[in-house]
């Protein structure tokens, strides 16, 4: 039998064998960005360095320049 194991960050309990690799539940693991993702892939163990990180208010995409219609 698997020992029971709670997310970090609301502390319900896991089921899945990847939640319970990255110690984040489901639930919490769709909230978080994909920065933050890519981060707790890279170390699970930095759970609360990563989330303490400012979240960039862009999505990467840069704005579309508008032309002037006006010749």
């Amino acid at each position: 039998m698997t020992e029971d194991v709670e997310c970090a960050l609301c502390h319900k309990p896991i089921r899945s064998a990847a939640a319970r690799e990255r110690r984040i539940g489901s639930r919490c693991w769709r909230k978080l960005t994909r920065a933050q993702r890519a981060a707790l892939r890279r170390n699970p163990r930095d759970i609360r360095a990563v989330l303490s990180r400012p979240v960039p208010t862009s999505d990467g995409q840069l704005p579309i320049e508008e032309e002037d219609p006006t010749p």
